[in-house]
């Protein structure tokens, strides 16, 4: 699902608040896994202000699925700024795509092998 942002800010929007309560229910029930929050800006504005403010959309997601019950110990956020774009950062179409949080489950590899 899209997670997507208004320019500039890093609040969610109410609409993705069900698509987010739904991850935590999967992320809760497959508890072996850890989880990265990326967060991703479109290219307007510097390099330095997108890599805050991606770091801030993953944090408020992150934040978002820890206030849903999924154990802070197992989130990751990190800001990639404008480096990962999906969209054409010239169209507003474009520019609306990269404003977003991507979220990637990874399992707990075991250390044991048998």
């Amino acid at each position: 699902s899209d997670i997507t942002f208004d320019t500039a800010q890093a609040d969610i929007k109410a609409d993705f608040y069900e698509t987010l309560n739904s991850v935590a229910i999967v992320l809760k029930e497959f508890n072996k896994t850890t989880v990265t929050v990326a967060g991703h800006a479109d290219a307007r504005g510097s390099d330095s202000y997108n890599l805050d403010l991606s770091q801030r959309r993953a944090l408020s997601v992150s934040n978002y699925l820890a206030s849903q019950g999924v154990n802070p110990a197992r989130l990751n956020a990190i800001g990639y700024g404008e480096t990962r774009p999906i969209g054409d950062n010239s169209t507003a179409a474009g520019q609306s795509l990269n404003r977003r949080v991507e979220i990637l489950i990874d399992p707990v590899e075991s250390q044991f092998q048998s």
